[in-house]
């Protein structure tokens, strides 16, 4: 009788979790549906205003350059990113960008509310650099698991960022930033570059993936001599590096130009609207395994302030089943790369 209590329990307990993570993803996909509050509507890829409390007006590292340029003139805004090469459609950028954030009593990634997106980005980073660390390990003769962890950063978490990115994110963004001030052309050939330069950055890495799947299945390939097996693995390794750049490369544009960019265009209310797009994009179980790999990603990073926009957008009774989503579904994933 009390074995069947216990299971009975346990039984019950995986339902409500399982009601609860279903209800919570429908209403996230169905905003129109349901009465939120700002911070219940944030599960997964929206900010909301709750996010303004939580994280003050401190900017992100990668927004020095922005907001150095707040309080700078024309003129000076261009000489302080001498550090680094800085092309034409940068200079028109953050010159649009000094002046719009003036506008704001907050930062302009408190504008944003699609934080999900950079969560997303920065954990095909952080995967991409484990890929390269487990194979720079990986045995000729046992390559099994390479090809595994393989299928989860390539086919599952990049497969997830670019479907959403391609079909959805991409599109909407180039058309709200490039019609934004129709009257500017400098500034909307300055987006449309900008875009540009992501998009076929995205294909580069689309095009790593297709390289890294296949020296991951030459890896395994018993039939192929050791020599050829082990020159995969290291193909594999060194196509890993180059994501991880690459990816690095594409989270640098978004930060510094576009993610602020679209906090200054595009009202809340029609990025929340279209955030929900998003969600129904991702569905129910992939969205856990995205979550579990976004605070990885975070609170590996260490920024103080990333964690505190985390958690003012996850609703803490979701933040308290990450660990056990990660144990049940995101471990057994990726398990080799730990």
């Amino acid at each position: 009788m009390a074995m069947n209590f216990t299971l009975s329990g346990k039984s019950s307990l995986c339902r409500i979790l399982v009601l609860f993570t279903l209800y919570t993803w429908t209403v996230l996909a169905f905003p129109s549906k349901f009465h939120l509050t700002a911070t219940t509507y944030a599960l997964l890829l929206s900010g909301t205003t709750a996010s303004s409390r939580s994280i003050g007006r401190r900017p992100f590292r990668l927004h020095a350059v922005l907001e150095k340029s707040t309080s700078l003139s024309g003129s000076e805004t261009e000489t302080s990113v001498s550090s680094s090469p800085v092309l034409p459609y940068e200079k028109q950028i953050l010159n649009f960008l000094s002046i719009r954030s003036r506008q704001f009593s907050s930062s302009l990634l408190e504008q944003f509310h699609i934080q999900g997106w950079r969560w997303h980005t920065k954990s095909l980073a952080r995967d991409a650099g484990r890929l390269q660390n487990l194979a720079l390990k990986t045995d000729p003769n046992n390559a099994v698991t390479l090809k595994d962890a393989c299928d989860f950063v390539i086919g599952f978490n990049m497969m997830g960022l670019h479907r959403v990115e391609a079909s959805l994110f991409f599109p909407w963004m180039k058309e709200k930033l490039t019609n934004a001030i129709p009257n500017n052309t400098e500034l909307c050939t300055a987006f449309s570059s900008a875009m540009d330069a992501l998009e076929n950055d995205r294909l580069a890495v689309a095009s790593l993936g297709d390289d890294i799947t296949k020296q991951a299945m030459l890896a395994c390939d018993t039939k192929a001599i050791e020599s050829h097996r082990a020159e995969a693995i290291a193909e594999v390794a060194k196509h890993s590096a180059e994501l991880s750049n690459l990816v690095h490369r594409m989270m640098s544009i978004e930060d510094t130009l576009l993610v602020p960019a679209i906090g200054a265009i595009v009202p809340p209310k029609e990025q929340k609207s279209f955030n929900s797009k998003v969600l129904r994009r991702l569905g129910l179980l992939d969205s856990r395994l995205h979550l579990v790999g976004m605070y990885e990603a975070v609170w590996e990073g260490d920024d103080s302030t990333e964690k505190e926009l985390f958690e003012g957008i996850i609703p803490g009774f979701t933040r308290k089943l990450i660990p056990r989503w990660k144990r049940k579904l995101y471990q057994p994933k990726t398990y080799m790369m730990e």
